[in-house]
Formats: C-alpha cells, structure tokens, sequence
C-alpha cells in the first residue's frame, strides 16, 4: 500500500529467510552422514547480518515516514507565500533579512499629506516576503525541531502504525478470500472508508501543535465519518488504481502475457520486450501517481485539515477558510470544505511546490536504497565469503510472491 509498509513486509521476509539458511545449515551438518557435509553457517555470523538489516530497515522506514509523509502532509496544508510591509527599525540589521527591499504602497490622497515632507519615506518601509517552510526540507525540519523538538519529525507514527497495521490485517483476512487481485483492491478500498476515522486522525496529528493528549485520544467521533469517508474512498481508489492498473496494463500483452505459459521459450527478442514492457509499467505508474493520487491525497488531506478542532493550533501557517470557501462550524458552518474545492483551493504555487518536493522525496530514497544494497551485499561477502551461495540457495524464493 506505501512504501514503509513494502519496507515492513521485506523486513519480514528477510527475517524469514535467514532463519531458513540456518536451519538448513543445520540440518545439512546432522543429515549427511555420507561424503562430504556442507560448510555450516555461523549463527553468530547470520545474526550479524540480520540485525544490520534490521538496523537499515528501520532507518529506512523512519525517512520513508519523515519525508515521504510528514512533509508532503504539511506542503499540502501550509498557506502559500505571503507579503507584508514593515518598517525598517524593527528588522535587526544584525541578521541577513528574508525580505526583499520594496518601494511602500502608494498612498491614497488621506495618506499623501501624511507623506508630505519626509524625503526619506521610501527607504523607511520593506515588503517581506514570508516563504513557506514546506519551499525547503531542511527549513521545514529545522522549524519542526523548533517547535516540537527533534522526534517532531516522527509525530504521528503511532497513529500511523496502529491505522496501518489494523488495515492489512483485516485486507489480509478478507481480500484472501476473494482469490484475485481486483478483489484484494476492492476490499482494501473497503477497509480503508471504514477506517477514515483513524486516516483523519493521523492528519490531525501531524499538522498540529503536539497536544498532551495520547494518540487514542485524538481520533475523532463517530459521527464525522460521514463526512471524511468520501475523501478517504477517492484516496483508496487511486492508490489501487496506481498499484495494479500498470501491472494489468503490461501484463495483457506482449511477452509478459506469455510469463506464466510452461511452454513458452523466450528469446533475446522477447527480452528486449520485457525491457520495453517493464519501462512503460513505471512511467504509466509515474503519470497516474501524479494525475490520479497526489490530487486524491491532497484532497483528503485538505478535507481532514478543514475538520480540525478549533482548540487544536497547526504548526505551519494554514487558512482555515480556504479563501473564505468554507465556514469554521464554530460561526455557524458546515465545518469542512467540498472534495472539489478541497482541490482548487490548494494554488498553483503549492502544486508546483509540493511536485518538487515530491522529485526530491523519490532521490532521496533511491539514494537511501542504494546504500542499504551497497552495505548488505558487501557484509554478505565479508561474513558469509564462501558460504554465500549455500545462503542465497536456502533464501531462493523469498523475493517472490507471498
């Protein structure tokens, strides 16, 4: 479903496997009793290995959850640019200002005789220009652990664990059931709605000030579900959608199609294919990313952010009228905004800024992926030297389909 969640489910599997090479180690030293026993595996040496997987594979979950949805949460979120005119005394001339220098407003005719006289008006006022955090990384980062401390960069993990893990286990239970994989999307669609209530929640969490309540605490009333499951079905769907659609899509033709077929031969042509068929499952996986989910996803994060509780403050500067589309419930609104206007009125210039962060995101955990295969594949010659062929036989298989 995410990509810490496929982190997750790997670390599982990896922890599966290495208990599989031990034991078939094992066995292979006691049920050879004939030529020449296989070299054993060292535990100590597999347990090495394991925990340094475990090691990276934590570390990569916790930057797949900072950057990959705590920051993206709040880009959606933030107000855009602002400007203001101040006065020039009260900027400290000891630090670089992040203004630009501006000449005032013009003067309406009350005003100009107000004016009249002072030479020096023009050089007594600057127009500030108030990025938002979310325009940087590091900027957000820095202004997280400003106002909430360093572990702000995983605020809502809790949250985030329990909604995850209650998801695909009940996807898990039922969509098993259903035999195809249309019928596990469906069902995780399903799923997902019925548990809006905890999405909503984790949106709270991250947005807002830190609150002493627990994560329990903040998930909201039952009768709100009504109004945030709309959202959450149209997030569901795309992310199905962007999960198997390109794998059915290449599938359908070509040599993929003919995968499957015990009497299938394929040769250096079909290779290509398979090349070319793969290229345009990613770049089809791309485009519905970008047209279908980043709209869906700020959509519903905008509607949850509209429901907000008024006692709760968010920790990036957030319009709560949208513009003046919607009415806090506080003055007489409805208390939340359209999922169409949930989209327009998130501007043109946040769009731009969160598709660059997004490019960002995805650099980063390749590079963080590439690093974690460097440093596994390395230890695994040092530890197991000779030996790694008997561990990549007895973990043959892990990788496939479960």
């Amino acid at each position: 479903m995410t990509l810490t969640t496929h982190i997750l489910r790997r670390g599982l599997e990896a922890a599966h496997g290495i208990h599989g090479a031990m034991s078939d180690a094992d066995q292979g030293d006691d049920g050879h009793s004939g030529g020449e026993a296989p070299s054993r595996v060292s535990p100590w040496a597999a347990l090495l290995f394991f925990l340094t997987a475990v090691i990276l594979m934590a570390a990569l979950f916790c930057i797949a959850y900072t950057y990959g949805h705590v920051i993206p949460t709040l880009c959606m979120i933030e107000a855009p640019e602002t400007e203001t005119y101040l006065p020039v005394d009260v900027i400290d001339p000891t630090e670089p200002p992040p203004y630009s220098p501006a000449a005032p407003p013009k003067p309406t005719d009350g005003a100009a005789d107000d004016l009249e006289g002072n030479a020096h008006a023009d050089h007594e006022v600057l127009l500030i220009r108030n990025k938002p955090y979310t325009s940087s990384i590091r900027q957000t980062l820095l202004h997280l652990r400003a106002r909430a401390g360093y572990w702000s960069r995983l605020r809502g993990l809790s949250m985030f664990i329990v909604w995850n893990l209650v998801s695909g286990l009940l996807v898990a239970i039922f969509g098993a059931a259903t035999g195809s994989r249309i019928g596990v999307a469906f069902i995780a669609v399903v799923v997902e709605t019925l548990l809006s209530n905890l999405h909503m929640a984790w949106v709270h969490i991250v947005i807002s000030e830190s609150r002493p309540k627990r994560w329990y605490q903040r998930i909201p009333a039952l009768r709100t579900w009504t109004k945030i499951a709309p959202a959450v079905a149209l997030w569901a769907t795309t992310n199905q959608i962007v999960s198997i659609l390109p794998i059915l899509v290449c599938g359908s033709f070509g040599s993929l199609k003919h995968m499957n077929d015990p009497a299938y031969e394929p040769g250096k042509k079909d290779l290509y294919a398979v090349g070319a068929q793969g290229f345009m499952g990613v770049f089809l996986m791309l485009a519905l990313f970008v047209l279908l989910q980043i709209p869906a996803t700020v959509t519903l994060v905008r509607v949850a952010a509209s429901m907000l509780p008024e006692e709760d403050e968010t920790i990036v500067p957030f319009d709560r009228t949208f513009g003046g589309r919607t009415t806090p419930a506080i003055i007489g609104g409805q208390g939340k905004i359209g999922l169409v206007e949930a989209w327009r009125s998130f501007p043109w210039a946040s769009r731009i800024r969160l598709l660059k962060l997004m490019i960002k995101v995805a650099l980063i955990m390749m590079a963080c992926w590439l690093l974690f295969t460097t440093v596994m594949v390395a230890e695994a010659h040092i530890i197991f030297g000779e030996q790694l062929g008997e561990v990549m036989k007895a973990m043959h298989g892990m990788t496939g389909p479960h």
